[in-house]
């Protein structure tokens, strides 16, 4: 059992701190509060400080808690678990929705927030684990091509900006360079492509996984790409599709109000945006492309529900289906699906005869 929780609030420049010294149901003195860089420098003041407000516990005995910001989290993550520390990365919208625990928006408030989290939660802690060699080269690449796309789409609005202004030499000057400039990132962007096409293939876990999961209409290799490095390869959630659900931001949920029962189900704000945006792409294209996808939105449609909530059915769709076909070691076809949603309709009703908020449940699965 541990004995010390450390919740640790990211930010780009720096992160909030806050200790809780408990042990059980019982907490012992005044938490402890600091702000730290976050860079190397800041880390060993990090450690240095939390040593200093241990008291009697052991390192082993010691939680660090944080919520996953993506890159502004990872850099002492690695460095903790480089230590030999216990850090559990959880996602903002398990916190956030956590019972009992509000959100109050103060950097020292946040970070108390978060080591009561760990303290409340510990017997459910998934320890962080860094991305094996192939995964961190796959996200390094991947990012960076996010970046050039991110590049070019403001190149390309910038210039056709210029297109509707008179022509002068400066413009045409601008013009000619923002078209070599842009199709030198497009040049980047499918050397990135083809970089990341080759590190999934070193690597016959990934490769096998990626197989799996491209072989659904709607999921290529953007994706694909995105679900194995944020999923660790299919290792970080336990197969769990609504946890995956909840890390992309497009679990449902309903308000908190006893009467709210039957409210059009709501999604988390507190979620990567990249990919929340890869897959609402993906559930596009899959409503278009994919028959049996596109029997399920149309279904959906005709029984009333917004267009929004039909997409983000989809989405949790598209979740379940791919956690189902990694997990059986299968590729997908229309019979795979029809199988699925079977096995899935038995268990909603199921959830539903013990009473379970139907929140929780993916509308139309029944």
């Amino acid at each position: 059992m541990k004995k010390l929780f450390i919740g640790i609030d990211f930010a780009k420049e720096k992160f909030d701190a806050a200790i809780i010294d408990a042990v059980g149901l019982k907490e012992f003195g005044d938490r402890q509060f600091g702000t730290f860089s976050n860079d190397k420098k800041g880390y060993r003041q990090f450690i240095k400080w939390v040593r200093g407000n241990a008291g009697n516990s052991t390192e082993s005995e010691w939680l660090f808690c944080g919520e996953d910001t993506g890159q502004c989290s990872h850099g002492l993550s690695k460095w903790l678990y480089g230590k030999g520390m216990d850090i559990w990365i959880e996602s903002p919208y398990a916190i956030k929705h956590s019972s009992g625990i509000r959100r109050i928006k103060t950097d020292k408030a946040d970070a108390s927030m978060i080591a009561e989290y760990g303290w409340r939660h510990q017997d459910k802690a998934s320890l962080f684990k860094p991305l094996g060699k192939a995964l961190e080269d796959l996200r390094e690449v991947f990012l960076y091509r996010h970046k050039l796309v991110q590049q070019r789409v403001a190149m390309e609005i910038r210039d056709k900006g210029k297109e509707s202004e008179e022509t002068s030499k400066g413009l045409s000057f601008i013009r000619r360079k923002a078209k070599h400039l842009i199709a030198e990132l497009d040049r980047a962007i499918r050397e990135c492509d083809l970089m990341i096409d080759r590190i999934i293939d070193s690597d016959e876990e990934l490769k096998e996984n990626y197989r799996i999961v491209t072989s659904i209409k709607g999921i290529a290799r953007q994706n694909g790409a995105c679900l194995l490095i944020y999923t660790n390869n299919f290792t970080r959630f336990g197969m769990d599709a609504r946890k995956i659900a909840c890390y992309y931001g497009v679990a449902p949920f309903g308000k908190e109000s006893g009467t709210s029962v039957h409210s059009p189900a709501r999604t988390s704000h507190f979620a990567n945006k990249l990919i929340k945006s890869l897959l609402t792409q993906g559930a596009n294209i899959a409503k278009m492309f994919n028959p049996e996808i596109r029997g399920y939105y149309d279904r959906l449609i005709k029984r009333g529900k917004h267009k929004s909530v039909a997409l983000n059915n989809v989405k949790n769709k598209l979740l379940r289906i791919i956690v189902a076909l990694v997990r059986d070691r299968k590729v997908y076809d229309p019979k795979t699906f029809k199988y699925y949603q079977e096995r899935w309709k038995d268990k909603n009703q199921e959830t539903c005869s013990v009473g379970k908020h139907p929140s929780l449940l993916l509308e139309g699965d029944a």
